[in-house]
């Protein structure tokens, strides 16, 4: 496939901004030069608009960039549901020997050729890991096996807005914000917004409402939907997803198509030996 150039720009279209930063802390993050993608289905400017996500510089014939591939892998896993994207740009010059490596190692997180924008950020050497904020600014940056990594991941996810309503003002609801991440008072607060619009006739709160209600049901259905389309080549990864907006989202309507297809494949024989294998793991203490 011939290679396309893809200039995806951040900071001025999300924050206004008269210019790039250089790539520091504390500056607005400089835009991101893919050459070509590797990986299936990668993220685009709507997508990026408003999330948390990374950057990670790295080479196929950098040692310790290659080893610390299970880490990242673990990092994206963990965070994918609460809206972090993790996009890792290549320095090197074959994509084939790139999509080879990313077959091997089973990497689940974006992955394509870099096309200047290490330069942009002044990166010096790999691997380097660099962490924007839903603003566009850059919180860290060091080396990916670094503690403070997952530290500052953390940080600027639970700064930004609940994962599902990435763009969405809360307005009159912000101080159900943190229910609203996930977890056992996310039913609680979504029905509590939901009777908000079958009792309130505020023209202002009951727009936000409304569009709150109509953006989780949309997400979630969306997300639904890509587990759905997984399941036939990717049991596994898809009883994953599945399982996250079962554990995050229970107890509204829309979830419930999620728990059916959760609890069909939990017979399905790839994801039998897949949980058989992951609790042997824990029972080692892996």
């Amino acid at each position: 496939m011939r290679a396309v150039k893809v200039v995806v720009f951040l900071a001025i279209v999300f924050l206004g901004g008269s210019c790039w930063g250089d790539g520091s802390v504390g500056e607005n993050a400089p835009e991101i030069t893919i050459r070509e993608w590797i990986t299936n289905n990668p993220p685009t400017l709507e997508g990026l608009a408003g999330s948390v996500y990374v950057l990670e510089f790295w080479a196929t014939w950098c040692h310790s960039c290659v080893e610390n591939i299970p880490h990242l892998i673990t990092l994206s896993d963990k965070y994918s549901d609460r809206g972090l994207k993790l996009i890792a740009l290549s320095q090197d010059r074959s994509a084939e020997k790139v999509r080879r490596l990313v077959r091997e190692r089973a990497i689940s997180y974006d992955v394509a050729l870099d096309d200047g924008t290490s330069d942009l950020y002044g990166i010096r050497g790999y691997p380097t890991a660099v962490v924007v904020s839903h603003k566009g600014r850059i919180v860290w940056r060091g080396y990916p096996w670094s503690s403070e990594f997952e530290e500052a991941i953390e940080a600027a996810l639970w700064a930004g807005p609940p994962p599902l309503l990435v763009g969405v003002d809360l307005g009159p609801f912000r101080h159900l914000r943190k229910a609203l991440w996930g977890g056992r008072e996310f039913a609680k607060a979504y029905h509590e917004i939901e009777a908000f619009t079958d009792n309130h006739d505020e023209p202002g709160a009951l727009a936000v409402a409304e569009r709150i209600i109509k953006t989780i049901d949309q997400r979630i259905s969306q997300k639904i939907r890509q587990a759905d389309q997984l399941r036939a080549s990717d049991p596994v990864r898809a009883y994953e997803v599945y399982a996250g907006i079962v554990g995050n989202y229970y107890g509204i309507e829309v979830v419930q198509a999620a728990k059916a297809a959760y609890l069909e494949l939990r017979n399905c024989k790839e994801v039998k030996r897949y949980l058989s294998e992951r609790d042997k793991q824990v029972e080692a203490g892996y």
